[in-house]
């Protein structure tokens, strides 16, 4: 079968979207079928170089990149936050104009847009006509407006935020006419799913955007060493809508008989701060900020910890939450978004998200409590686990290709995989 995949993010090398991107390419050639990926041409020098040292020669004939360029004018106005969006779009109607002079040649059987996973931009794709797969997207989510005081730059990065996707779905024929053509659409989280489905889809499932390659994960759950204080970590990006003073505030409140002690792992803008933060919450010396680390050390960080505490105020979902179950590491979050859709109910404490004095203490409450049962914690890491092993990357294939056959049933070429 002829797939053409959509990936303006795609990069071997990289983390995030152009990860998955990637991933994307590998799977649908592990399943048998060409493949012709649709990404931007900065990236070509480390797919090129990856390609040589990694990939097979039978795999590299099968998979064909075509790099599609933005006028150098729009190049230059990627710089600004406006640019990006516009970047984004000229892309896609790019990569519409080369798939539609490919097509005629290739013949594709099937296209699936996978990056950006943004419902706001959505995919030109559409208009190829053939069968079309989206996703999975994120983008329905939204901060939750009394926890305005977490995120200084809330009308920059909120209110403009959701003014400009409020204004792409509603005025934007390409967001509307990709999803009522899609033959499926995949959605990281409920929020997501229902403004898909408001906007006609005729299919939607919930499905993560982010996997876990096999080589991640421990053979056997990890059995952890007791230790003298409850090992919490925190890792992400060190940006506003990360939330990480949420945690610093909860931290704050807990009982005094708790020894713990957090380890943050990242960097971002919030990094300057950070001093100060621990410094106003008496916690210099309960907390450790390792800065950004190699792939490599962050899965020995997840294994050499207890706890992993995460409270993103606005996330599709959070590939660290994938990760650390991964790791066999429970849980405590906030109950909404992707992590309330996704992470096992046993596997987690996810707190309601009410007013920030009430989330904040019963985040406390939830530190305590791990560290006065550390069964539970085992209980909890093992549900983790047991769901990470899921979401490996082939099990998330063999997952869309069967969704995929029951969407469009004229594709049973499938069913040979």
């Amino acid at each position: 079968m002829n797939v053409l995949l959509s990936a303006y993010a795609c990069n071997p090398t990289k983390g995030g979207e152009n990860g998955i991107g990637y991933h994307w390419t590998q799977e649908w050639l592990r399943h048998g079928h060409e493949v012709w990926c649709f990404t931007r041409p900065d990236e070509r020098a480390d797919i090129e170089a990856y390609l040589a040292k990694h990939s097979t020669p039978e795999n590299r004939d099968r998979l064909h990149f075509v790099y599609v360029a933005v006028p150098s004018w729009v190049d230059y106005l990627y710089r600004w936050q406006f640019g990006v969006y516009l970047h984004y779009m000229v892309w896609q109607y790019q990569a519409w104009r080369a798939a539609r002079k490919l097509e005629a040649t290739v013949g594709f059987d099937l296209i699936h847009h996978a990056t950006y996973g943004s419902l706001q931009m959505a995919s030109w794709l559409w208009r190829v006509g053939k069968p079309l797969v989206i996703g999975p997207l994120g983008g329905g989510q939204q901060t939750p407006r009394s926890f305005q005081s977490y995120i200084p730059d809330w009308f920059k990065s909120e209110t403009m935020r959701n003014t400009i996707s409020r204004v792409l779905m509603a005025s934007d024929r390409n967001v509307r006419q990709s999803i009522r053509h899609a033959a499926l659409v995949l959605t990281t989280n409920n929020e997501t799913a229902e403004k898909v489905r408001a906007l006609g889809a005729r299919r939607v499932e919930l499905f993560l955007d982010s996997g876990l390659p096999e080589s991640f994960l421990p053979a056997q759950f990890p059995v952890r060493e007791p230790a003298a204080q409850l090992r919490l970590l925190w890792l992400g990006r060190l940006i506003h809508r990360k939330a990480l003073p949420l945690v610093l505030d909860a931290l704050a409140k807990v009982a005094a008989r708790v020894p713990y002690h957090l380890t943050i792992v990242g960097d971002g803008p919030v990094g300057a701060e950070l001093p100060e933060m621990l410094r106003q919450r008496g916690l210099t010396e309960r907390v450790t900020w390792r800065g950004s680390l190699p792939w490599a050390e962050v899965r020995e960080v997840f294994l050499t910890h207890d706890v992993f505490m995460f409270a993103s105020l606005r996330d599709s979902f959070a590939s660290q939450f994938l990760e650390a179950m991964g790791a066999g590491l429970p849980i405590i979050t906030l109950n909404h978004q992707g992590a309330r859709d996704f992470i096992p109910t046993d596997a987690a404490i996810k707190v309601s998200v009410t007013t920030p004095d009430e989330t904040v203490t019963a985040l406390a409450r939830a530190v305590e409590y791990c560290y006065d049962h550390p069964e539970r914690r085992v209980a909890m890491g093992q549900a983790g686990y047991a769901f990470a092993r899921t979401q490996i990357w082939p099990a998330r294939s063999q997952r869309i290709m069967q969704l995929i056959e029951e969407a469009v049933p004229q594709l049973a070429v499938l069913k040979n995989t």
